[in-house]
């Protein structure tokens, strides 16, 4: 392997959002809207449209659980997010 492959794969993570895999530059976390986007290329959108985020294979201490609007996870290779949407009636 070269070292321009190794280097860029220390610059990207790949994560599965919804069955789908995504490679994002690398960071610490990602945010509750961040996944949502990456779930749904055209968001559903209006009046009571809301998101359940759910994560397996994350870090040690809390290695899968439910992302709320408004927090974040730490991410890492591998890590695996479900994102679907409801309409609350």
């Amino acid at each position: 392997m070269n070292d321009l492959n190794r280097e860029e794969r220390q610059q990207t993570v790949t994560i599965i959002v919804n069955g789908r895999k995504k490679t994002l530059p690398k960071k610490e976390e990602l945010t509750f809207e961040e996944v949502v986007a990456l779930a749904f290329d055209n968001p559903p959108t209006g009046d009571g449209i809301q998101y359940t985020v759910q994560y397996t294979r994350g870090h040690g201490h809390k290695p899968s659980g439910t992302l709320v609007e408004g927090q974040s996870v730490k991410i890492k290779e591998g890590m695996e997010f479900d994102v679907t949407s409801t309409n609350r009636s």
